[in-house]
């Protein structure tokens, strides 16, 4: 039963489907201003039947024109980004839209992952630096070079690598606001708090510009759910420059480890369940609290 809940919600969000009822509702206006024009003119001549059919048609195209260019906006940036990052080599994923689970929005997560495993290849054969120059964590490549097996053997736990990533919601508001320095300040910030709560076996690492990902090897759902609430806590009451308490927040998505799991497919998974707390508008640590 919840199977077939999911396969109908998966449905509903596709891209093919907004496609249909867009051209469904468009091809049919033409008919729709028959009917209307036959209920409100009592004997309509064979001009206004015309001019009806006519704007009709003219309004369909033009909305279906319309739905199709908002529908594929996001495959447009995505082609952009892509097509810039193979000019410079810079990836602007910030600017991407990776909510929703329509095919888009899937093939989006996809890229961006496939992305920061190229980058991390290329730069751990180029011998490059594997820490952040803003908060002094790891990069976003160095997290994903991390051995997860040997995280598991190192740690003597029986318990799951559970890996968390977690975004500043607000971080392009700070910036357009306060400035790129403020930003800046409270990405710092924000580094320091995580290495004030997470202990020596844990990584954490800031993925691009606004996400963290981190990785608890060996620790229990629960231990995971009150540093990550700790963090959540933190950074609410974070006070930096003209920033005031509430004025940032953050939003988890996590995921635990299963069998054969590379660290790519677990910042893949933690991402699409932060994306999804997004979109229910909650703090994605519900799923550690069931």
């Amino acid at each position: 039963m919840t199977s077939d809940r999911k396969r109908r919600r998966k449905w509903y969000h596709s891209i093919v489907a907004r496609i249909f009822m867009i051209s469904f509702v468009c091809i049919h206006l033409p008919l729709i201003a028959l009917l209307i024009t036959f209920q409100s003119v009592s004997e309509p001549g064979g001009t206004a039947l015309v001019l009806a059919v006519l704007f009709a048609t003219l309004a369909g195209t033009l909305s279906c024109i319309g739905g199709m260019w908002l529908l594929t906006a996001p495959l447009r940036k995505l082609a952009a980004v892509i097509t810039t990052y193979r000019i410079n080599g810079s990836f602007a994923d910030e600017m991407l839209d990776k909510r929703g689970d329509d095919e888009i929005a899937v093939v989006t997560r996809a890229v961006c992952g496939m992305v920061g495993e190229i980058t991390a290849l290329a730069e751990r054969v180029e011998g490059k630096a594997a820490l952040d120059p803003l908060t002094g964590l790891l990069n976003g490549s160095a997290a994903y070079s991390v051995q997860v097996d040997r995280l598991t053997r190192l740690s003597g736990s029986a318990a799951p690598v559970t890996v968390v990533v977690f975004e500043l919601e607000e971080m392009d508001v700070v910036k357009n606001i306060h400035g790129r320095e403020t930003g800046d300040l409270a990405l710092v910030a924000v580094g320091d708090i995580v290495r004030q709560l997470l202990q020596e076996r844990h990584i954490a690492a800031r993925m691009s510009g606004k996400t963290f990902v981190l990785l608890f090897p060996g620790d229990m759902p629960a231990e995971v759910l009150s540093i990550c609430e700790r963090i959540r806590l933190a950074v609410d009451r974070l006070e930096v420059g003209p920033l005031e308490r509430g004025d940032m927040r953050v939003t988890f998505g996590l995921s635990v480890r299963g069998p054969g799991d590379a660290i790519a497919d677990l910042i893949h998974k933690a991402d699409m369940a932060l994306f999804r707390a997004k979109d229910t508008n909650r703090t994605g640590l519900e799923a550690l609290e069931v």
